[in-house]
């Protein structure tokens, strides 16, 4: 009999920032119960939305005069600027989140990450990548692939 530690649902709870961390790095979710679990969660349509709910709201902090944070403040630090100056990324990626389109795990893993972590460059000053950089390779992973041209019959005789 599974222990209670032991099931997915658990570990997901427990480990959902390490989690997200490996599906943002390109883990397999297939070879993990919890990731595979965790992977579900971020296809949802809620977490999606709330993701892109977040987005926003950095939007609109990031809106508020410097001094409307003060110090003991609990929402951590934000980097005004650069959040601002990503305003269309921010935009785009909130957007096509909340469409129906079917998305990779990882692409919402990335945006959750962006989001939510404090070491990401929406909070943290010393990111080695910016916000505008963050949001656009996650926006890049949300394309559709392309599809190869398809050839007609006539195309492929050889002659």
């Amino acid at each position: 009999m599974p222990t209670l530690v032991s099931t997915p649902r658990l570990r997901v709870a427990l480990h959902r920032r390490r989690l997200d961390a490996a599906l943002a790095g390109g883990a397999d979710p297939a070879g993990d119960p919890a990731l595979t679990l965790r992977a579900q969660q971020l296809l949802e349509r809620k977490t999606r939305r709330g993701v892109a709910n977040i987005l926003l709201n950095l939007l609109d902090a990031a809106d508020e005069p410097p001094g409307a944070w003060r110090c003991g403040d609990p929402r951590p630090a934000l980097q005004r600027d650069a959040v601002l100056a990503a305003r269309p990324d921010l935009e785009e990626l909130a957007e096509r989140l909340t469409q129906t389109d079917p998305v990779a795990p990882r692409a919402v893993a990335l945006a959750a990450q962006l989001a939510w972590d404090p070491a990401s460059p929406v909070y943290a000053r010393t990111s080695a990548t910016g916000v505008a950089d963050f949001a656009r390779a996650t926006l890049r992973l949300l394309a559709p692939p392309l599809q190869e041209p398809v050839q007609s019959r006539a195309a492929r005789v050889v002659r």
